[in-house]
């Protein structure tokens, strides 16, 4: 028996047999019957069925690294998108937060900070109701919150700055990143640090 046969140029494979069939096309012809392959053509395998996760463990581990990846996959979309259309790119400005005793040291803090351009422009909140633990007991203070506008590649000198000046033992000092800012006015941030 032939496994290959010529008709009219065409190498026909061989056929399949279908139950019922009688050996023959039947009533199942058609590409599922036959195997048609045109001169210069080789024979193409077949791909194998990728088995889907019966693993719970691994469905987990896939399910933690994608929740994992998330910010960084985020960041980088925001970042790709703000290069693409020529807008802001998400984290080069932060948003400084600290806590002051009161107005005076607030505002010496604030020109300290800007004189030495490690910050663009700071806002001065009064009258902040804090209360926080301190060696186990709750305590309640009135005080002032600074909103300081920096790069971010400046939080590091900024903070050593802050830490050095601020009357507190442990200053309320941390960071948040700008996702989004109206460009003119991130534009003016970057002029208000540039040094002379």
């Amino acid at each position: 028996m032939r496994t290959n046969q010529r008709l009219n140029g065409l190498v026909i494979g061989p056929l399949a047999l279908k139950p019922g069939c009688g050996g023959g096309l039947g009533r199942q012809g058609g590409a599922e019957a036959v195997n048609i392959l045109l001169p210069g053509q080789t024979r193409i395998k077949r791909r194998r069925r990728v088995r889907p996760l019966e693993d719970e463990n691994s469905r987990e581990a896939i399910l933690t690294a994608s929740l994992l990846t998330y910010p960084v996959l985020r960041t980088l979309s925001l970042q790709f998108l703000s290069v693409l259309t020529g807008s802001y790119v998400s984290g080069t400005y932060s948003i400084v937060f600290v806590n002051c005793p009161n107005e005076q040291i607030a505002r010496d803090i604030a020109r300290a900070i800007l004189d030495k351009k490690l910050a663009a422009s700071v806002n001065i909140l009064p009258k902040a109701s804090s209360l926080y633990y301190w060696n186990g007991e709750i305590e309640e203070a009135t005080e002032v919150l600074l909103l300081i506008k920096t790069k971010t590649s400046k939080i590091h000198m900024l903070s050593s700055y802050i830490r050095l000046v601020h009357p507190f033992e442990i200053p309320e000092l941390f960071s948040l990143p700008m996702d989004q800012g109206d460009v003119h006015y991130l534009k003016w941030l970057e002029e208000g640090m540039e040094e002379e």
